[in-house]
């Protein structure tokens, strides 16, 4: 038997510590990220849009166009890979190299990035980011726009938590001479927040508290809510309200989710060696008899009851082309974070 695994947390184990407790996240007193080096211009990438009911992005491009002390002077909305970004740098020259870039994405500690490394290429997970840091596919950015006093910014929840992520992206945007600009990686949970009178938008700070649970077995909103309160006794937070409230816009205190995949294969040498598993009891007899895997999510920190499993009988292709009988699982977690942003 050969196991295949894909497990999107695996990279990063001691990161999921700091979903077990109350955090304090993005800081506004950021000031070196902002500054700027005279007669150079500054620059933002969106690397994304806005799914129907948010408006993350959106907000993003208001307080970086109009903010007194974080705006920028151009704005780009066309990129959707780390390649296409790579390629704007190289392809549109500045009269002197770029001094602040600011990056806004989708993304978390766990499951990475929320784009493409290439264009049509693979999502760029923790894991992905480790294989194409080693196989270099991206071009390298050129020195007459970019310098080591050149600032790049990523804003996407907590990536700076990932080492991983952090050693792809300076691997990506290092300079051709091999020197690399300062980047900076947000460890904190990004929020951009409007106004109360709507003529701004500032990134606030923000206290979270997750709560976890199989994807698609979501308890009802009452349920969430005293389980919060259990866990979390000294939070001063109306649980059942804030589950409720999914735009950071009308209340201080809202919801946010993402899911954690893990994925799981493993090889056998006939059809018929493969063990049943047309049972759920099978199915997660099999689950649990990799102990491999059961190190692995161990190390997550997330129980293996909180992952809904998905076991089947597959036709498995290798590297070289054959196919062979396996067993494949997928587990799926939801992490819901409950926020409060500060005034």
């Amino acid at each position: 038997m050969k196991a295949y695994i894909n497990i999107t947390l695996g990279f990063i184990c001691f990161c999921t510590l700091i979903f077990m407790s109350k955090m304090t996240w993005e800081s506004e007193d950021q000031k070196p990220l902002f500054e700027k080096e005279k007669e150079r211009a500054s620059i933002s990438f969106l690397l994304g849009a806005d799914n129907e009911g948010y408006d993350y992005f959106r907000l993003a491009e208001e307080h970086f166009l109009f903010d007194e002390d974080e705006k920028t002077d151009v704005m780009v909305k066309t990129c959707r890979s780390l390649e296409d970004m790579i390629h704007y740098l190289n392809h549109h020259d500045s009269n002197t190299p770029w001094g602040t870039i600011q990056v806004v994405l989708h993304g978390n500690p766990f499951s990475g990035l929320s784009l493409q490394i290439e264009n049509d290429g693979e999502r760029a997970t923790a894991k992905n980011l480790l294989r194409a840091m080693l196989d270099n596919p991206l071009p390298k950015l050129k020195t007459d726009d970019i310098d080591t006093l050149t600032k790049i910014n990523f804003w996407a929840c907590g990536i700076g938590k990932n080492p991983f992520i952090n050693m792809a992206l300076d691997t990506f945007f290092s300079l051709e001479n091999g020197t690399v600009p300062d980047i900076y990686t947000s460890p904190h949970f990004v929020v951009f927040k409007e106004s109360e009178d709507g003529a701004s938008v500032k990134r606030v700070n923000s206290t979270y508290w997750p709560y976890i649970f199989k994807r698609g077995y979501r308890p009802g909103d009452q349920q969430i809510a005293q389980d919060m309160a259990r866990q979390f006794p000294d939070a001063e937070v109306n649980w059942e309200a804030a589950i409720k409230v999914t735009n950071p816009n009308n209340e201080d205190e809202f919801q946010n989710s993402f899911h954690i995949p893990v994925s799981w294969t493993v090889v056998y040498p006939t059809k018929d060696s493969r063990p049943s598993v047309g049972t759920e009891e099978e199915k997660l007899q099999w689950v649990q008899s990799q102990e491999s895997l059961m190190e692995q999510i161990e190390e997550l920190n997330i129980p293996i009851d909180k992952f809904h499993w998905t076991v089947n009988k597959i036709k498995h292709k290798t590297k070289e082309g054959e196919i062979v009988p396996a067993i494949k699982a997928i587990g799926m977690a939801t992490i819901l974070c409950v926020l409060e942003t500060e005034a």
